[in-house]
């Protein structure tokens, strides 16, 4: 039997012993009984005792004493082995739950230092479409070829167009002729180098000087009136500094988001001692007064912040981008600003507040949805850290294909591009939605949360394979808001009502520059000279980016 007191003796008392503790050994042998383990099983311990018992009771004539003090021991000694051996079984247990929530944990800061600190888990996983795969889509797509190791050494300089490039010319300090005619000796050969000098915060001071002309040579020209010099300072007037000032600030900010208290230090490191307030004012003016008028052409059939960039099939695309604020994000702002739109497909992820302006009672009759894959997929990609599922391996893996497609179809016409994705993409679509539809009873955590995302929307996320002008995803306008976002991180006590506003004319302005590959700081600084020189009578649909003639970017 299994003894309930592990301290109690193994062996019947004696009569020589009559203190000991009686015990209840049925029909077992008089030399005692071992304790098995929890399990059912003898431990080694008990084993080894049962051992020496066994042995005691073979030698004839051993004292009954004898046997019970070993007894007693045997039973202490045994008491101690079964105390380690649970808090062995205990402490195994508490690793074993601890290896869980470690692995979890790990799970957990894998997804975070994805997000976080990798370029991205498209980029990190080589699934971001920008990769190159056959499109015959072999089993072993995914070996990785060998790259030719590019040829080291300097790689050509290259400045840009219409930098100003000074010339100083070095002689020896000494050009005399050492002979006997004693003239100076000239320049038959040189060699050159290219340096390139940055001046920090260059500051000039203009005093604008107006004069006021008149004729006075006889008694006729008295009667004419005098000539004054009209006012150059048309967008700036009445402010210290002039415009181009304040374009270079706007773009510092919003282009290259250095704050402004950052602009303030450097300018008081050449003795200029402007406020904050003051060229933070003067950035909201310039852009509220004269810009925003500008901003305005931009949105004509244009999405929301909104994007329009049709490159990847229309070589005379005009791609443009339009930041709207709004106080909230409620789908009744949204489909206010699309009301009067005249689109056919909006692509988007998976906010809910989009769901108002695809109802079918709503301003927007028709406007069909198109889902994108860069949010579906990513769904699938953090699965797959979290729990490495091989169905949501499995999934990332075949939208990496249908990116395969899409590198395959960019630049060629819609027609083309919609016959390469009916013949290449449209079996990756039935084959996912088969796997999903098939493991989707059973998922579970995070994997079932990427399986019903995905399915709910799969009709917007394939309705992109029949028709050649739509894209897979609305990654497009997702780069257009990074910068928002970085600057508002730098951004420090803003504390007034219209920067949102001013944050959208300068973003709207500033983004659409650079999809259409014009230098921001050119583009902007063209535009507020036009409006100088026409003393604000412009026509701004001209003022689009499109149209600039100076700043182009060579790729």
């Amino acid at each position: 039997m299994n003894i309930d007191n592990p301290a109690e003796p193994l062996l019947p008392p004696s009569p020589s012993a009559p203190d000991a503790a009686p015990v209840d050994r049925g029909t077992e042998s008089p030399a005692g009984e071992i304790a098995e383990a929890p399990e059912g099983e003898f431990s080694s311990v008990g084993l080894l005792c049962d051992g020496i018992l066994s042995e005691i009771d073979s030698v004839a004539g051993f004292p009954d004493a004898a046997k019970m003090i070993v007894g007693t021991q045997l039973a202490n000694i045994l008491a101690i082995a079964r105390e380690h051996e649970e808090r062995e079984r205990l402490a195994k247990r508490r690793i074993s739950a601890l290896k869980g929530d470690v692995r979890a944990r790990k799970e957990q800061l894998a997804v975070l230092h994805q997000e976080h600190f990798d370029k991205s888990s498209e980029k990190t996983a080589a699934i971001d479409g920008d990769e190159d795969f056959d499109l015959t889509f072999d089993d072993d797509e995914d070996e990785v070829e060998e790259q030719a190791e590019k040829p080291k050494g300097k790689r050509p300089q290259k400045r840009p167009k219409g930098t100003e490039m000074k010339e100083v010319h070095h002689f020896p300090a000494d050009r005399t002729c050492c002979s006997c005619c004693g003239h100076e000796m000239p320049s038959f050969s040189f060699w050159a180098s290219v340096q390139t000098r940055i001046i920090p915060e260059h500051v000039e001071h203009i005093r604008h000087i107006y004069h006021i002309c008149a004729c006075n040579h006889d008694e006729r020209c008295k009667e004419n009136k005098p000539v004054a010099a009209k006012s150059q300072n048309y967008i700036m007037r009445g402010r210290r500094c002039d415009a181009a000032s304040i374009v270079e600030a706007a773009v510092q900010k919003f282009g290259e988001h250095i704050p402004i208290y950052r602009m303030a230090e450097r300018f008081r490191a050449v003795n200029e001692n402007p406020s904050r307030q003051a060229i933070g004012n003067s950035v909201s003016y310039l852009a509220l007064r004269h810009l925003d008028q500008v901003r305005g052409h931009l949105g004509n059939h244009v999405i929301w912040a909104l994007c329009r960039d049709e490159r990847n099939w229309n070589p005379e695309a005009q791609p443009a981008v339009v930041y709207e604020f709004a106080p909230s994000r409620a789908g009744s702002v949204i489909e206010e600003i699309l009301r009067d739109a005249s689109l056919q497909f909006l692509i988007t992820d998976g906010y809910a507040g989009y769901n108002r302006v695809f109802a079918k009672d709503g301003a927007n009759d028709g406007l069909l949805s198109v889902r994108c894959w860069a949010h579906a997929r990513r769904a699938f990609f953090e699965a797959e850290l979290a729990t490495k599922s091989p169905l949501a391996q499995k999934i990332v893996q075949m939208v990496r294909k249908m990116y395969a497609v899409e590198k395959a179809a960019k630049g060629l016409p819609p027609e083309a591009r919609l016959a390469l994705r009916q013949e290449k993409t449209l079996p990756i679509l039935a084959a996912i939605r088969a796997d999903l539809v098939k493991a989707e009873p059973e998922a579970e955590g995070t994997v079932k949360k990427a399986i019903d995302y995905t399915l709910k929307a799969f009709e917007a996320l394939q309705r992109f394979a029949f028709d050649g002008r739509l894209e897979i995803d609305n990654n497009p306008v997702e780069r257009c808001i990074r910068g928002i976002a970085l600057t508002k991180k730098n951004s420090l006590f803003i504390g007034r009502q219209n920067v949102a506003q001013v944050w959208a004319i300068y973003y709207s302005l500033i983004e659409s520059a650079r999809l259409n590959r014009i230098n921001p700081r050119a583009y902007l600084n063209w535009v507020v000279g036009e409006i100088k020189r026409n003393q604000g009578d412009v026509d701004h649909a001209m003022l689009m980016p499109w149209h600039c003639p100076v700043g182009k970017i060579e790729d």
